[in-house]
């Protein structure tokens, strides 16, 4: 067997600092969350495994990079419960939603942009410097930030979950991986 094709890829925390720094460049660099979203599932379609969560998720390569196994501390039932996992993906969906519905109203002018970074849906920031400035319309705008915001928000979650408790305790309430398990089940 090749040990050298298991796990996950080395360095891949480097795209997850490389999208969030892009984003001071320019935040339609955020729009690449579009590719964090489909690729996955692209993959899962012609692998019929999870082969995005094992061995190509930046976001796991991240929490793998900045937690430590930490055996006296539990991971608390309720993080791994069904609960949970059935809460985030409600997070992560209404977030989407919420993502096409506003900007569907900015591009029809029924209401103005967010051009701010908001956490966790509802806490608002500040808008990123921005080292190109790139006429776009509102609506683009608006959908780069909302697209940063929460991918912002999910790897926060990810990395105080790797430092509290254990390095890839995000990927068992991952709305993506949770998502893909549901697929998978039903190739069989």
């Amino acid at each position: 067997m090749n040990h050298e094709r298991r796990g996950l890829l080395p360095a891949l925390f480097l795209l997850t600092l490389a999208y969030f720094a892009l984003g001071f460049v320019s935040i339609l660099f955020a729009n690449l969350a579009i590719f964090c979203i489909l690729i996955p599932f692209l993959m899962l379609g012609f692998t019929k495994q999870r082969t995005w969560c094992h061995r190509y998720c930046p976001r796991a390569s991240l929490a793998e990079a900045v937690g430590k196994p930490r055996p006296w501390r539990k991971s608390p039932h309720f993080i791994a419960s069904g609960q949970t996992k059935r809460y985030l993906l409600w997070y992560f969906s209404l977030n989407l939603l919420f993502i096409a519905g506003s900007t569907t109203r900015i591009a029809l002018h029924q209401m103005e942009a967010m051009p701010f970074i908001r956490l966790f849906i509802v806490i608002p920031l500040f808008s990123l410097p921005q080292l190109l400035t790139l006429g776009m319309p509102a609506w683009l705008l608006h959908l780069s930030y909302r697209f940063y915001s929460m991918m912002l928000s999910t790897t926060i979650l990810s990395v105080a979950f790797a430092l509290l408790y254990r390095p890839r305790l995000w990927c068992s309430v991952c709305p993506m991986g949770n998502l893909m398990n549901t697929m998978k089940h039903s190739f069989r």
